[in-house]
């Protein structure tokens, strides 16, 4: 694993095509995301070899219902018995896997195809906890509904670290922040607007942020969304 902040990593032992994450605090620790299917053993293995033990994981958190973020979900939480939480919009989509669909239909076969291949399939979960804009987790995480990606999507805040878990709101790669990819992003103005929302409301709040894809930024990372905001609504934030 990867320390991103002091208690707070990256489980890198997955692989660099999604991300997903640990969070350590007084209770235990809490997992974002779960990456693809067939991750849930290299993810507990990664725990463990940190010195927790499997009950330690008290909670996971999805931030939105995508086969290489929810994967691994249900025998990671059948393995620890976590609580599984999300947005309240999310919630259909986690109970109903099959309704997430790509935005441009000529991908809608593909799609379709893909989700019925063992690498690909995504098992119905219950959520045990349903958050909304504002919630504060007791890890200390403000949930931010940032739709768009996905009805549901939550990006997470940690005050105190200073550090926005940005999951697929915003992505990192080749050292430049975009938006969601826009074949797998139903609503793309609504996207936007979440983007503005993190630099507007959220940004004097972090200084470090991670990603669902793509290295983190661990300084400067406010800067970094509102230069892209700018970009977007050729505005100043």
């Amino acid at each position: 694993m990867q320390e991103i902040l002091p208690g707070f990593w990256q489980i890198d032992e997955i692989g660099d095509v999604v991300n997903c994450y640990l969070l350590e605090w007084d209770e235990g620790v809490t997992l974002i995301d779960t990456g693809t299917p067939g991750n849930a053993q290299v993810i507990l293995d990664a725990v463990t070899s940190r010195g927790w033990a499997i009950h330690n994981v008290r909670r996971i958190i999805v931030t939105h219902m995508d086969v290489d973020h929810v994967g691994s979900l249900l025998p990671l939480q059948h393995a620890t018995q976590a609580s599984v939480a999300c947005h309240a919009v999310e919630k259909t989509l986690l109970e109903h896997p099959r309704r997430r669909r790509p935005n441009q239909l000529w991908l809608w076969p593909l799609y379709w195809g893909a989700t019925r291949l063992p690498q690909f399939r995504v098992q119905p979960v219950s959520p045990d906890e349903i958050w909304v804009e504002g919630h504060v987790t007791p890890e200390g995480l403000t949930v931010i509904h940032t739709p768009g990606h996905t009805p549901g999507h939550i990006s997470l805040l940690h005050k105190e670290k200073r550090l926005l878990i940005a999951g697929d709101a915003l992505s990192n790669r080749n050292g430049k922040l975009t938006p969601p990819p826009p074949p797998f992003t139903p609503d793309m103005q609504n996207a936007q607007r979440s983007i503005w929302k993190l630099a507007k409301k959220y940004g004097a709040d972090f200084d470090a942020a991670v990603f669902g894809h793509g290295p983190a930024i661990r300084q400067n990372a406010d800067k970094r969304v509102k230069g892209l905001v700018s970009q977007i609504f050729a505005t100043e934030v």
